[in-house]
């Protein structure tokens, strides 16, 4: 870490000040110097009309013996070691292209500006890219001031054209989680798109061997699988396909370390892990519905508190999108053969309805917007 001493009374600040905060002297630069992690807490700061703000708090020790407490907008572990300059260095400006316009594709471009990438937002229609926008401005608006918003979305270039993406560093694909429209997008984003673009998809179950049919490099294209929402969740699955390269496994593992996330490299299976694990017990919740046994809000409470899960199965389930929770299930049943990931009739009563979960309003609980703060 570098910092700023007093050259009147010796004191050191890991932050950015002009002046000592005792004697009132200038402070002086001191030379960059790397320093170690000894423990790290993590913080949620409340604020009045914004969501909670995780950060984090570490005391480091420099090579040189000197101890300082460095707030991280990133999680880290001890042992880490934070490179020269005050607080976390700046990881390497990506820019970042990504496609569709639904829930997910919203949660990676909030995500993306967070975290100080370029953006390049691609899907069919303008009109709901944009209002999809006015969307992640409004989340990014909680969490951020007026000017750090504005700088953010300065970064967002909106198209409906895939030729805008021939600049980026990785394309991550968010699209219908449908096989046919998924290697569409993917043959148009390689025809335009330089030969080091790394391409991605962050599909929940299908299989990247079959997505990625057709293109000519296949050794750049991945699974990023990020989880709802991907602003909050910190697990991205890191899938290679059978002609991933390991570079680009290793700079899809990096790229997601530098978001703040936990990669956790799995093979290219049915389902990866998560879903391979979760979509049973999501359809056995919906059993347990259809049997009577006990209403949806006795369910969700017992599984919360019997198995510590942060959420019941059938709010996560409204959370996910009915549609696509039936979806992977489909996927899993036809690879499988398993009757556990045969979708219940009641899951598909309600995609048939329209009720897919908190994206409509109404799934297995009715969704009301929070208020709009003004």
């Amino acid at each position: 870490m570098s910092g700023r001493q007093c050259p009147a009374c010796n004191i050191t600040y890991a932050y950015e000040l002009e002046t000592c905060t005792f004697c009132s002297a200038r402070l002086e630069d001191l030379p960059p110097n790397d320093s170690c992690i000894l423990a790290v807490t993590e913080i949620s700061a409340p604020s009045i009309g914004h969501e909670d703000v995780p950060y984090w708090c570490a005391l480091t020790q420099t090579s040189d013996g000197r101890h300082e407490i460095v707030k991280l907008s990133r999680s880290a572990s001890v042992g880490d070691v934070l490179p020269s300059g005050i607080g976390v260095a700046v990881e390497t400006v990506h820019t970042v292209g990504v496609l569709g316009s639904g829930v997910m594709a919203r949660g990676l471009a909030e995500l993306m500006l967070s975290q100080g990438h370029h953006v390049i937002w691609t899907g069919r229609s303008l009109e709901r890219l944009n209002s999809s926008r006015d969307k992640v401005a409004d989340r990014l608006a909680r969490s951020m001031d007026e000017d750090q918003t504005r700088e953010a979305l300065g970064r967002l270039t909106l198209s409906d054209s895939f030729s805008a993406l021939e600049d980026c560093d990785i394309v991550i694909e968010a699209i219908v989680e449908e096989l046919k429209p998924k290697q569409d997008v993917i043959h148009a984003v390689e025809a335009v798109v330089s030969e080091d673009c790394i391409i991605a998809t962050n599909t929940s179950s299908l299989p990247l061997d079959k997505i990625s049919i057709g293109m000519q490099h296949p050794e750049r294209f991945g699974g990023l699988h990020f989880f709802n929402p991907p602003t909050r969740m910190r697990l991205v699955e890191i899938v290679r396909g059978p002609d991933t390269d390991a570079e680009v496994a290793l700079f899809m593992t990096r790229f997601a370390q530098s978001l703040g996330k936990v990669p956790v490299p799995v093979a290219a299976g049915p389902g990866f892990v998560v879903n391979r694990v979760l979509m049973p017990l999501l359809n056995e919740a919906v059993r347990t519905l259809e049997d009577g046994i006990a209403p949806a809000e006795a369910i969700d409470e017992a599984v919360r508190l019997g198995l510590n899960h942060p959420m019941g199965p059938l709010a996560l389930a409204d959370l996910i999108g009915l549609d696509v929770v039936v979806s992977i299930m489909d996927d899993l049943y036809e690879r499988l053969g398993d009757e556990a990931y045969a979708p219940r009739p009641m899951l598909r009563r309600l995609v048939s309805e329209g009720k897919l979960g908190r994206k409509t309003g109404e799934g297995f609980f009715v969704h009301t917007p929070p208020p709009v703060s003004g």
